[in-house]
């Protein structure tokens, strides 16, 4: 079934076309539509996936879900009772398309991750793991996703709202590190939700008070 999306997504057909139109249908009357931001910047981290890659090709909020190239998918994900809306990339980034434009993109970073070969359930001590080389893009936050402008304690962690000129919001959840037992090291892990839309990026118990502590609401 994998194969088959692949390569539906890898065509600029009327196939393709009629597909997500037959999701919208299902799904518009009761999500808000991406077509209504008319924004279309570049979702985070893809610069740095591009470069990469060395291709240059980046994808955009709200542009359309058939231009994903059928070889960056490597997982179908289910969104409720949904499963297709939403894909994982190659580069272990989540996108989500719930009328065919993708409106939210989730990635996450771990300082310590499985060693290839080894699914995340079968680590049993600190030989299967290795040091993650996207760790270091935490330190470039800043620069990626915008300045923090509010920070609260949530969910024995801390939740932060980043803001780029560009109109991306990201919300950022830090937590303990999944490994720290075995690694015997305290490390911080990083779950990164980012949309033009707040209603897109989820926990709307969270988002509208960090949103109002930017100054926003």
């Amino acid at each position: 079934m994998l194969k088959a999306i692949k390569t539906v997504f890898s065509r600029r057909s009327g196939g393709v076309a009629l597909a997500v139109a037959t999701l919208a249908v299902v799904t518009m009357s009761v999500l808000p539509t991406a077509r209504a931001a008319d924004k279309t910047p570049v979702v985070p981290f893809e610069r740095y996936f591009a470069d990469l890659r060395g291709d240059g090709k980046t994808l955009r909020f709200n542009a359309f879900s058939g231009e994903i190239p059928g070889t960056r998918i490597k997982e179908l994900l289910r969104s409720g009772q949904v499963i297709g809306d939403r894909i994982l990339l190659a580069e272990d980034v989540a996108v989500y398309f719930p009328d065919g434009y993708i409106v939210q993109s989730q990635t996450n970073f771990a300082k310590y991750v499985p060693k290839y070969g080894v699914k995340p359930s079968e680590v049993s001590g600190r030989d299967d793991l290795v040091e993650n080389p996207r760790y270091a893009l935490i330190n470039r936050f800043d620069v990626i996703l915008g300045r923090e402008c509010a920070r609260t304690e949530y969910a024995n962690g801390f939740a932060a709202l980043r803001i780029k000129p560009d109109g991306v919001m990201s919300l950022v959840l830090e937590t303990a590190g999944h490994f720290d037992t075995l690694v015997d090291e305290q490390t911080t892990a990083y779950t990164v939700t980012s949309a033009v839309q707040p209603v897109f990026i989820g926990n709307q118990g969270l988002v509208p008070d960090l949103i109002a502590q930017c100054g926003l609401s």
